[in-house]
């Protein structure tokens, strides 16, 4: 069983981030994407992904900021940046909803502004 090294893995990072993500298709400039499971196992030259593979494609991916959700059959990608962007449950909503009370260090002038994507 050949493990794949870690050169591979940034090399793959790196297409992923740098050259999908950038690229113009279906109708968007760049932008989230995401890639089925053979479609990664044929980007890294695997036979099989294991999960400490996919989690070094994690880490990696984290490292440079890019997201990478391990869905099973699929993996979809987006960027840091977007992410913490979402917009976020108001301290009231969040105590409602799940019936507990959180005190007032978390900052809720924090809240995201809309996606832009």
């Amino acid at each position: 069983m050949a493990q794949v090294t870690d050169e591979k893995i940034q090399a793959v990072v790196e297409k992923l981030w740098r050259e999908v993500y950038e690229h113009a298709f279906r109708g968007k400039k760049r932008g989230r994407f995401a890639i089925t499971r053979d479609q990664m196992r044929l980007a890294l030259g695997v036979k099989k992904l294991h999960g400490s593979t996919i989690q070094r494609v994690q880490d990696e991916a984290l490292d440079l900021g890019l997201i990478v959700i391990d869905l099973d059959d699929l993996f979809p990608c987006i960027e840091i940046k977007v992410v913490r962007k979402y917009r976020r449950p108001s301290k009231a909503v969040f105590e409602e909803t799940f019936d507990v009370n959180i005190d007032d260090t978390d900052d809720e002038e924090e809240l995201a502004e809309p996606d832009e994507e």
